[in-house]
């Protein structure tokens, strides 16, 4: 009887261990905690006008979440949490010229108290140099070179300090074509004006801000940005090569404009945006001068980003 006892004393250890290894640990596999949420990734913040930030990322997580965007204003202390479902969000109402910082939150629906947030991104309002009503109608002025001069007096923005491009403010014009036409434009180009010379004639700072532009009826198109350090001190100049094709040449201005704010100089059978000193130049000097007139061409909207 002793050795029948003694068999089982060391036979059930050797049956219930396994048992409870094989039931307990195969068994936490049936009923897992729940995995860990991921960041948000690739989150980019990107300014969109004076007062828009456009906010992007993508969800790494298969499971459903929904997403908190903490927004910082510079100089505050405290967020503030904007919430949505999706992967971008346009965050509107800002002030000009001013940088926020954002983080983005994954949140699990089925357990709000579970987040993962993404690392922090900033963007900067754009600010508002220069802004024009454009009234009226000009049709026929295909192959003409414009060039639309902007005094100080209406650049109501310098460069803005803060994190921007290397090596200045990065500039985005905005232009308006006609009611009624159609308008190609086959160069653009930014200057500050020459510090002599015709008034017209352009600063060694000279550079391309895009070509072969369509402008539909009725519609503004916003232009490239351009690293270009705008200096509210100098006179502004904006040159345009209008294309020569048949009924691709109708503008959009506004007329009786102070000479003193803005002036805007044509010249006929030119290609002369891209050259610094237009005609009639050293090279062309019986050239015909530039016509200039008290008026506002193409150029909507100026910001500096």
């Amino acid at each position: 009887m002793t050795a029948q006892w003694l068999v089982l004393l060391l036979l059930v250890p050797m049956l219930v261990v396994p048992v409870v290894l094989l039931f307990g640990f195969a068994g936490c596999t049936f009923a897992p905690g729940a995995a860990g949420l991921s960041a948000p990734t690739n989150v980019t913040a990107t300014a969109k006008s004076i007062s828009e930030i456009e906010v992007k990322w993508d969800n790494p997580n298969s499971e459903p979440v929904t997403f908190e965007v903490n927004r910082l204003k510079e100089g505050d202390q405290t967020p503030v949490p904007l919430s949505t479902t999706s992967t971008t969000l346009l965050d509107q109402s800002l002030d000009e010229a001013t940088t926020y910082f954002y983080k983005v939150r994954a949140i699990r629906v089925s357990d709000p108290t579970d987040f993962a947030e993404s690392a922090q991104v900033a963007a900067r309002t754009t600010g508002l140099a220069f802004s024009q009503t454009l009234t009226t109608d000009q049709a026929e002025l295909e192959g003409f070179t414009l060039v639309q001069r902007i005094e100080p007096s209406r650049l109501r923005q310098s460069t803005i300090p803060g994190d921007i491009l290397t090596p200045g403010a990065r500039v985005q014009i905005t232009i308006r074509g006609p009611i009624n036409g159609q308008l190609t434009l086959d160069r653009i180009y930014i200057s500050q004006a020459a510090l002599s010379g015709d008034l017209y004639d352009s600063h060694t700072d000279i550079m391309s801000i895009t070509s072969g532009v369509m402008i539909p009826p009725n519609s503004s198109v916003v232009l490239p940005l351009v690293n270009y350090d705008l200096d509210r001190t100098r006179p502004l100049l904006i040159a345009f090569d209008i294309s020569n094709s048949p009924q691709r040449g109708s503008v959009r201005l506004a007329q009786g404009i102070p000479a003193s704010e803005a002036t805007a100089f044509i010249q006929q059978n030119t290609t002369e945006a891209s050259i610094p000193d237009r005609s009639p130049s050293a090279a062309n000097p019986g050239g015909s001068p530039y016509l200039g007139l008290t008026s506002i061409y193409l150029v909507e909207k100026i910001e500096v980003v």
